[in-house]
């Protein structure tokens, strides 16, 4: 089953560019010049249309891609089947993450890690923060995909990726609710201490935007009467939306097209550290590096996530890209 010209075709609408393309495929520029040519020939429409130095789908571009990804994907699907059928597996990554961020994450960058490692098992703990610092203490996962707020803790190594900012979300009806943001723009900052008199539906104790949110509290000189906790963002988010109270989130819990809440960034801004959490010590193998080369490709396209990588991420980074490895 011959799919490289869809992987040609593909990997120009991801790289946006012929050169960039060429790149990853390792094939030179003229080449998929000539390909995409004929191709646009032999189907007689325009399948990229150039925007700003980019490269993007027409209409009809998209619906060959679509089709395209699922060919690949099915083919993928298959040879894997096949492949696991005559061969062990020679390795297992236990990942730590929480139920919602870190198991997306994982789902998401399966398919790629998966056809580069086929004989490497992949599973995912799920767990909130407490516990997933205890796994990652007893060794019962191999890393584990974690926001935390300080990365000096000297019981772990850290490859730090990106930082999120901590908003404060408001019912609607708030007296100081006017004076919000476009949620899908620039959201005007406020001062924690005009939310005084406010009750707080905050995330539950042990976890880390608690921990954050209790430092914001703390440097105002605040007492905030809690009336409800979760460990659940959904659940929170939900909560302030029926009017429980004002609650604190990452930027990218946010529902900006909902009409019965609004956010505020705060003043002076708060984050939350995204990375990936390590045994003091532990080497990563290929497979573990590769596995987290992804997860710092996908973090760093959320344009919610502003890059903050350390040393230990960025060579990650280098060795991979140097690979020319398509994400």
């Amino acid at each position: 089953m011959d799919i490289r010209e869809l992987t040609y075709i593909t990997a120009i609408a991801d790289a946006g560019s012929l050169s960039a393309a060429g790149k990853r495929l390792k094939v030179s520029q003229p080449t998929l010049s000539v390909f995409l040519s004929k191709l646009e020939s032999s189907l007689g429409v325009d399948l990229f249309f150039r925007e700003k130095k980019r490269l993007v789908p027409t209409p009809a571009g998209n619906i060959y891609l679509g089709a395209a990804r699922k060919i690949i994907s099915v083919h993928d699907q298959t040879y894997q089947a096949i492949h696991h059928l005559t061969h062990e597996l020679t390795e297992s990554i236990s990942v730590g993450a929480t139920p919602l961020r870190g198991s997306i994450m994982i789902a998401q960058i399966f398919p790629t890690f998966s056809r580069r490692f086929p004989d490497v098992k992949l599973s995912i703990v799920e767990s909130y923060m407490k516990e997933l610092w205890d796994n990652l203490r007893n060794q019962r996962v191999s890393f584990s995909l974690a926001a935390y707020y300080d990365s000096g803790n000297s019981e772990f190594d850290f490859i730090n990726i990106s930082r999120e900012e901590l908003v404060l979300a408001v019912p609607h009806f708030h007296r100081l609710a006017h004076l919000a943001g476009d949620p899908h723009d620039k959201l005007t900052a406020a001062d924690i201490r005009d939310f005084s008199d406010t009750p707080f539906v905050l995330l539950a104790p042990a976890t880390t935007v608690r921990t954050v949110s209790d430092n914001i509290f703390a440097r105002a000189g605040m007492q905030p009467t809690v009336v409800f906790e979760t460990n659940n963002l959904l659940v929170l988010s939900s909560m302030v939306r029926q009017g429980a109270g004002a609650g604190l989130l990452p930027r990218s819990s946010m529902v900006p097209d909902a009409d019965d809440i609004v956010y505020f960034s705060l003043h002076p801004r708060y984050y939350l550290n995204l990375g990936i959490v390590i045994p003091k010590g532990k080497v990563l193998s290929e497979p573990e590096r590769y596995l987290a080369y992804l997860v710092i490709k996908k973090d760093m396209a959320n344009p919610l996530y502003q890059p903050a990588l350390n040393s230990l991420a960025r060579r990650i980074l280098e060795e991979f890209d140097e690979k020319g490895d398509p994400i």
